[in-house]
């Protein structure tokens, strides 16, 4: 199977198990990473997930509600956790995911939060477009333009991963 084909079959099976988790719980909560380009792997994306979803879910216990159910799924989307929650205001999940895609090294997590009535959106919480890795410009345009060469966005999510590992190891 060709990386394309491995990535969009890889979407695929993250939305099956998001309608699977949403058949008993109000909030899913995925976590992956915005790695540029294929393949969707890198040095230290399996921890920082894993990192990134654990606070994610300490900070729901402290908001009253708790994750019940955790998977993990990799493939050619790449690396990614989930978590269903209970009794949960969304907003304040992604809330959340937000002031951690906020940080320095922000940029190459991804927390998605999705309802029955589907995703809950950075511009509806006024979160404003993700930034660019390299240069802060709105990322998707970077993206859509090939404003920049893409050993340069690799090198650069690299060391934001690194920064991030850095700090919630500690």
């Amino acid at each position: 199977m060709k990386e394309l084909e491995r990535l969009l079959s890889g979407r695929d099976q993250r939305a099956l198990l998001q309608g699977h988790i949403l058949r008993d719980f109000d909030v899913v909560v995925q976590v992956s990473l915005n790695i540029p380009g294929l393949p969707k792997a890198m040095t230290g994306d399996r921890e920082l997930v894993s990192l990134v979803l654990e606070r994610i879910c300490s900070a729901s216990i402290l908001t009253g509600s708790r994750p019940r159910i955790l998977f993990f799924l990799d493939n050619g989307a790449g690396f990614a956790g989930m978590t269903g929650i209970k009794d949960v205001d969304p907003a304040l999940v992604k809330r959340i995911g937000m002031g951690l895609e906020d940080r320095e090294w922000g940029p190459v997590v991804d927390v998605d939060v999705i309802t029955r009535k589907g995703a809950i959106h950075r511009k509806s919480l006024t979160g404003g477009e993700r930034p660019c890795l390299l240069c802060g410009m709105p990322a998707k345009d970077c993206a859509r333009s090939r404003r920049h060469e893409f050993p340069d966005l690799r090198g650069a999510f690299q060391k934001l991963l690194t920064g991030a590992l850095e700090e919630l190891r500690g």
